[in-house]
């Protein structure tokens, strides 16, 4: 009620006299010719005629080239030009880009493609390489006592970790799996040898359909990828000089923590075989198809235990640290007469360059005379 009686007061006091000799327009509503003349309707006039609001106070006018710069003209190729590249020739677009200053040994590069194939049934490559060495280190081995105390306690912790990893990360998780709840690795050697066996027979018949059921794809692409293609494998089985056994059991996801389970036990092999491998000419590289030898191999085999129906197969081999490096096959050929003459003889001095120009200078000195 104050309020209201405040407000009336106020509106008396601001009211001009009745008497006096002009009018003030009290509606709210603006004229609509205001905007062309503000002196007229309202008794103002702007200072600047460049602000497009007369309520701001930054001149505009100053920023009207930074305005400018914030717009950014693309040129866009036509669909015509895409169609007309297209039949041209290299040479043809080579010489077009360079009209349009484009360097097209710069800019414009071939595309390169780098694709590899991929599969989730297979590890490219072996989760565990360790293999416990056959014969333990001695406790006092070597000159220093210390060292050799050491490198024992090494090779227990390394045992160790190994056989617990084998119960933990192996044999325990793959009894999870649907349908390998009574697996044993006493029983797996048999099956082991027998795989063995069949891929390297189906790798002599250069059977790929049957190579695949008994290899995984890695070993497929690393191992007998160019060995399918330029060379032969001549392969017998003698007899096994002891019987194989497990020596290590892995069981892992890939992706990690997908659930997609594959499992790879490592083997020790103690056989007597007959291998021959020739290159693409029928030379012999390495073996020997009449003399049998004794080979010890510790082989990968794979399986894919997250689904029911995965079969176990080769997937390569390891060669533990301890064992000494076996030297390559060295490829060796037969050279003709000619070739050994070309060989056998010495090069003839070469002239110096200073005396090469020395005779120019002087045939050029003798034509000028």
């Amino acid at each position: 009620m104050l309020r209201r009686a405040t407000i009336s007061a106020c509106n008396c006091l601001l009211r001009p006299p009745e008497c006096a000799g002009y009018n003030i327009q009290t509606s709210g509503v603006h004229h609509h010719k205001e905007r062309d003349d503000l002196q007229r309707f309202l008794g103002i006039s702007r200072s600047n005629k460049a602000k497009a609001n007369r309520n701001t106070h930054v001149n505009e006018k100053m920023f009207r080239r930074m305005r400018g710069r914030k717009t950014v003209l693309l040129e866009l190729p036509e669909d015509s030009d895409k169609s007309k590249m297209d039949n041209m020739t290299p040479n043809e677009i080579r010489i077009e880009l360079l009209k349009k200053g484009v360097n097209p040994y710069k800019e414009a590069q071939p595309r390169v493609w780098n694709e590899a194939q991929i599969t989730f049934q297979s590890m490219y490559g072996i989760a565990d390489p360790y293999v416990a060495p056959e014969k333990p280190a001695p406790f006092f081995g070597g000159s220093d006592i210390v060292d050799g105390v050491k490198i024992k306690a090494d090779e227990f912790k390394n045992r160790l970790q190994h056989k617990f990893h084998n119960w933990r990360n192996g044999i325990s998780r793959i009894r999870k799996k649907q349908g390998f709840e009574k697996f044993d690795v006493k029983t797996f050697p048999s099956k082991a040898d027998d795989i063995y066996v069949s891929a390297h027979k189906a790798l002599q018949s250069r059977d790929k359909a049957l190579l695949l059921k008994y290899i995984t794809e890695y070993a497929f692409c690393e191992k007998c990828g160019q060995m399918r293609k330029n060379g032969s494998v001549v392969f017998e089985m003698m007899e096994r000089v002891e019987p194989s056994k497990v020596v290590a059991v892995r069981c892992f996801d890939n992706p990690p923590k997908s659930g997609n389970d594959i499992a790879q036990l490592t083997v020790r092999m103690h056989t007597r075989q007959k291998l021959a491998i020739y290159d693409r000419f029928g030379r012999l590289l390495l073996g020997s198809e009449n003399e049998p030898k004794d080979v010890v191999e510790y082989v990968v085999f794979e399986n894919h235990i997250a689904v029911i129906d995965g079969d176990w197969r080769l997937h390569g081999k390891i060669y533990p640290s301890w064992v000494p490096i076996k030297q390559p096959a060295i490829q060796t050929c037969l050279l003709s007469a000619s070739e050994v003459e070309q060989l056998t003889t010495v090069a003839s001095d070469l002239p110096l360059r200073t005396e090469e120009m020395e005779k120019q200078r002087k045939k050029e000195k003798s034509e000028d005379d």
